[in-house]
């Protein structure tokens, strides 16, 4: 998971159910931000969805993904959860920010959890998705134990009050 020395925050999206025993570790401390959040798809507000507000699943099969990377064992994260077939991932990327920068630029598209659609980057517009049912999330934030810093609390607030 890799938090920053100097007490950084990192967002988990879990495609399945979160183990307590992953963020039990001495050093870490971790928040549910919410209970349930549903999964959008971030796509470039020029492209081919252009001011849509939603896309049907079927869409979704030949587009362009920005994922997480990830091993054969691991779901592939930023991919529409049962796309059929092999989703065409076209960039791979760890952080949302980056992810969501390619979208801007019209290189693919991704998943956000809705609670982030009122912060999308400009260039940036989400969609929900029709004909599969919702994909529900949880937003967690792990940190270092301890005092959080300013930074860490109003970036847990801010993300506490978009959910």
């Amino acid at each position: 998971m890799g938090l920053q020395p100097a007490g950084g925050v990192r967002l988990v999206r879990s495609n399945g159910p979160l183990c307590a025993a992953a963020y039990a570790m001495a050093s870490l401390t971790a928040s549910r931000l919410n209970d349930r959040t549903e999964l959008v798809v971030a796509v470039s507000s020029t492209g081919d969805f252009a001011g849509r507000t939603t896309v049907h699943v079927d869409e979704l099969v030949d587009a362009a993904w920005i994922a997480t990377p990830s091993s054969n064992s691991e779901p592939l994260l930023g991919v529409w959860p049962g796309l059929p077939g092999r989703p065409r991932v076209v960039h791979s990327a760890r952080d949302w920010l980056t992810k969501l920068q390619l979208v801007a630029g019209g290189f693919g598209v991704t998943t956000v959890p809705s609670g982030l659609s009122p912060m999308p980057l400009p260039g940036v517009s989400v969609l929900r998705v029709d004909g599969a049912p919702p994909e529900i999330r949880r937003v967690l934030v792990a940190r270092l134990r301890g005092r959080p810093t300013p930074a860490i609390t109003a970036v847990t607030r801010a993300i506490t009050s978009a959910t």
